[in-house]
């Protein structure tokens, strides 16, 4: 128990609990009102419209057009106070009026940083380059301001940006020399323009092994769901269950490591699409 008590404490900030739950709804700039909070469960998808197996392709064309179709619908479902000196944190199902479906080809050469990462030794910008794929992370997309946060569970995936976006705009501690990796895909994929400089490529909630196998439990047990796995199995039942991994496979056109830029596409430089 002590440790599951500590690993709900370490996902905290990616899946808090319920309890702080808020009673209103929060209302946006530039967002569409929306119903009250309901206290029922967000209904299941089917079966039929999951994932297993799914090419990036089709999972990414539809379900940006999917999500896209929520822009400006806003249903506040989580709050946590950040007290005087700290950031007030806002989550919410839906996406901000300004999300919109595009097209590789409408992005042009994309650009992944990598934020200097290094996963078991190994810097991310060479696992990318040597895999072809890139692999969303377990963060929504987050606004950040110096007070509040706010949080848009259902846009995760693999954000990416231009190379003529400025990353320090990126809220990212992101320097010049800063790793990085620029790309292109299969052009017909699907992806979302969230603001400027801010784009995602939609892919299956990433959950910890852990945390699967706690939802799997929960199902089998055909039992109450656990008021402290509230929040977490709600999004997941939103999104219709458990779905596999999805990588994005990408073209390394160009990449940056250590300050140092290699090119390995010069012919997709100048016409990426």
């Amino acid at each position: 128990m002590k440790k599951l008590a500590n690993q709900l404490l370490a996902l905290f900030l990616i899946f808090p609990p319920a309890a702080y739950a808020a009673t209103a709804y929060e209302t946006l700039a530039g967002a569409a009102p929306a119903p009250a909070l309901s206290l029922e469960l967000p209904e299941v998808a089917p079966a039929e419209g999951r994932a297993y197996g799914e090419s990036a392709v089709s999972y990414t064309a539809r379900n940006a057009k999917k999500l896209a179709a929520l822009a400006g619908k806003l249903t506040q479902i989580n709050f946590v106070d950040g007290g005087m000196d700290g950031q007030d944190k806002y989550f919410y199902w839906g996406a901000p009026s300004i999300v919109r479906q595009v097209s590789p080809a409408q992005t042009g050469l994309i650009r992944h940083w990598t934020s200097n990462a290094v996963v078991n030794g190994t810097p991310v910008v060479d696992l990318i380059v040597k895999s072809g794929t890139l692999k969303a992370g377990p963060r929504p997309y987050i606004i950040p301001e110096s007070h509040r946060a706010d949080y848009y569970q259902d846009l995760h995936g693999v954000f990416f940006t231009t190379p003529d976006f400025r990353p320090g705009d990126l809220w990212m501690g992101l320097q010049p020399d800063s790793d990085y990796v620029d790309f292109v895909v299969d052009p017909r994929m699907g992806a979302l323009y969230l603001a400027p400089g801010n784009y995602l490529f939609p892919c299956p909630l990433k959950l910890p092994e852990w945390l699967a196998a706690e939802y799997r439990k929960w199902k089998a047990s055909g039992g109450p769901m656990p008021s402290d796995m509230k929040f977490t199995f709600d999004q997941i039942e939103r999104e219709g269950g458990l779905q596999d991994a999805l990588d994005i496979p990408v073209t390394v056109v160009r990449y940056q490591k250590g300050g140092k830029v290699t090119v390995l596409r010069p012919d997709l430089l100048a016409k990426p699409y």
